[in-house]
């Protein structure tokens, strides 16, 4: 099924178009399906809520998003970054994603360092990124010093300082309490909308998904609205 979003990024750049996409594990008889027959449009600028439940197929539609998986039926495409979304894709885990031997700033200027830019600039853009968001005193911390709200919050500084022009988030708020699930998507909101990138949240949370413009809705791997 397509899914239609009438919103304010009508008209504006289509960054991932996914026709009669499918994603399974496994062979024959004993292979589970976890994705099927989605068709999608993600535009720039669009912020999107990919809600239901646990097993419904939504961490797989959004690694397939992402570039991190592939499907095994139908076509996925990224138009607006070359068809190729390595390194231009801002990505939120729902668990830990910090390397506990590096500093919190050393964390958000890793992927820029395995991307090309030069240490020093790319320290430069974590400290940036860190007290945009309010996390400059912890730039020298280790990951074990920090909550679970403050860790998922360097996670969301390590997307600004990429400054990539898709975000997905994977339950970015599974592990929070709801004023700190409320704060993480206020910095995920808003990153994109100062960086006008796309912003994919999946969450069980319907409070989580209200916050967002549209929602999609992932049922026994379909996609629907």
């Amino acid at each position: 099924m397509t899914v239609e979003v009438k919103d304010r990024t009508a008209g504006m750049t289509a960054l991932v178009t996914c026709r009669s996409l499918a994603r399974a594990y496994g062979k024959g008889a004993n292979a589970l399906v976890a994705v099927h027959s989605v068709t999608c449009e993600l535009r720039q600028g669009q912020q999107v809520a990919v809600t239901g439940p646990s097993g419904s197929g939504k961490t797989t539609l959004l690694h397939l998003l992402a570039g991190l998986d592939r499907p095994t039926a139908g076509q996925i495409a990224w138009p607006a970054l070359d068809d190729h979304p390595r390194g231009r894709v801002g990505v939120v885990f729902q668990g830990p994603s910090l390397l506990p031997p590096l500093d919190v700033a050393e964390n958000v200027a890793l992927p820029l360092i395995i991307a090309g830019v030069q240490d020093a600039e790319a320290r430069e853009r974590a400290l940036i990124a860190l007290a945009t968001i309010g996390l400059a005193d912890l730039a020298g911390s280790l990951p074990e010093e920090l909550s679970g709200g403050q860790a998922q919050r360097v996670a969301v500084a390590r997307v600004l300082a990429a400054e990539p022009p898709l975000i997905i988030a994977d339950e970015p708020t599974a592990q929070l309490d709801s004023n700190l699930a409320r704060r993480v998507v206020d910095l995920l909101t808003g990153v994109a909308s100062r960086l006008e990138a796309a912003l994919v949240v999946a969450t069980h949370d319907p409070q989580v998904a209200a916050r967002l413009p549209a929602t999609w809705t992932m049922s026994d791997g379909a996609l629907t609205c």
